[in-house]
């Protein structure tokens, strides 16, 4: 936040917003004479989650309310030991939820059972499985998966996230950027060579990166609608170890749309150049790696020659 001058004044104000946006939110999806009877109770049940941001509050209180609604039309009595309980939990995903599709019901259960574990001390829970970590692997987007992403960042409702959305997926899809290098990265960096819109990245891993198509076309339009801003049109304190969720929240993001990881859209744009036919020391060059590991996390997903064509190849006879 811009008007913070230290990480605590930043998180209270954080939460200040966040405890605004449970007390101003109105569900659309809800009528008013069915929302007025639960108002209370669901901004309740909010605001004992502790959103940390204004888009949690949102997204909590989008969920709460839904399944608020439902168990109040079904007779259950506004106590939060009688609606989030693993029962009724698993009715309304069945039953309340049926018109969505299978991901978000997944989605919705996962989260329903998470705020039921903090909102309830007699409910029948079983405690959370301790989370083990087991061989990490990075997992580029699919096809289909990024046709969705760049179709959500063209449905956004202001300008403003609209190019950040844009910006974040044509740096990540387009030019592979690591993580910590978006954000630094202003127009000044963008530059065409040979006809070709390239962006010069700066720092430990210095490289000028071509853009590829469709997202030269982005980063081009944010070069000359707004010269000398960032790329991303976003500046985030130095400290802040949630950059990308202060970037995302108060963008539209549907049930259906692929999480947004940035490491994901780094390895979808490697993924993409290898499928390409690209050698993979140049692929490496424009990454700004040295070592095979990148490439080891995509080897599953990289295409392999037919045995018939791979063997005058390797015989080279």
């Amino acid at each position: 936040c811009p008007d913070c001058t230290s990480r605590t004044l930043c998180v209270k104000h954080a939460a200040e917003l966040a405890r605004r946006s449970v007390d101003s939110y109105v569900p659309q999806a809800l009528r008013t004479e069915d929302w007025e009877p639960i108002a209370h109770f669901t901004r309740s049940l909010a605001l004992d989650l502790h959103p940390k941001d204004d888009r949690r509050a949102v997204e909590a209180m989008r969920t709460l309310s839904q399944v608020v609604s439902w168990a109040h039309r079904e007779g259950l009595p506004l106590d939060r030991e009688r609606i989030f309980t693993p029962d009724v939990i698993d009715r309304y995903i069945a039953v309340g939820a049926a018109h969505l599709s299978e991901p978000s019901r997944a989605t919705r259960r996962a989260d329903l059972r998470r705020f039921s574990r903090a909102l309830t001390r007699k409910a029948p829970w079983e405690p959370e499985p301790p989370r083990m970590r087991g061989g990490y692997s990075i997992v580029p987007y699919t096809d289909a998966e990024v046709a969705r992403l760049l179709e959500v960042s063209q449905q956004q409702r202001t300008p403003v996230q609209a190019r950040r959305l844009e910006a974040l997926l044509a740096l990540g899809l387009g030019v592979g950027v690591y993580p910590k290098e978006a954000w630094s990265l202003t127009t000044e960096d963008v530059v065409v060579d040979q006809g070709y819109v390239c962006v010069r990245i700066p720092g430990e891993h210095a490289r000028t990166v071509p853009v590829t198509a469709p997202h030269d076309e982005v980063i081009a339009r944010i070069a000359a609608d707004d010269p000398g801003s960032t790329i991303l049109g976003f500046i985030a304190p130095q400290w802040d170890r949630s950059r990308l969720s202060h970037l995302l929240q108060r963008a539209e993001l549907p049930a259906d749309c692929p999480p947004l990881r940035t490491h994901r859209l780094r390895a979808t744009w490697a993924l993409a150049h290898l499928r390409a036919g690209m050698q993979i020391n140049d692929v490496m060059n424009l990454a700004g790696v040295s070592s095979w590991k990148m490439l080891g996390y995509l080897a599953a997903f990289a295409p392999a020659t037919a045995w018939s064509e791979l063997l005058p190849k390797a015989a080279r006879k």
